[in-house]
């Protein structure tokens, strides 16, 4: 189930065009400031995680009403919004598929 958060997650900040995520600015604070915000402003919280690189990892955050953010954090705890939107859909799980078979 994480993989396919993760690869949504992904597909949504290739979609993003360039032109729309210059219209926002990249936000950029301390991890906890950026949480802080997103839990208390936009009541996100966080879905699924994963490794970027070895000092990177991203957080997807969503709210009941759809609203979500992509997160990326530093291991030096700068974080930046990378992707954010709105009308959050969650999948309905995809069965396993045997390869084998």
């Amino acid at each position: 189930m994480m993989k396919i958060v993760l690869a949504a997650a992904l597909a949504a900040m290739a979609c993003a065009s360039a032109s729309n995520a210059f219209a926002i600015g990249v936000q950029c604070a301390k991890h906890n400031t950026l949480i802080g915000m997103l839990t208390k402003k936009y009541s996100e919280n966080p879905i699924a995680m994963g490794t970027v690189n070895e000092d990177r990892f991203m957080q997807l955050f969503v709210s009941p009403q759809g609203s979500w953010t992509i997160l990326i954090t530093k291991t030096d705890g700068e974080a930046c919004i990378v992707a954010a939107g709105q009308n959050w859909e969650k999948l309905p799980e995809l069965a396993e598929v045997d390869p084998a078979a």
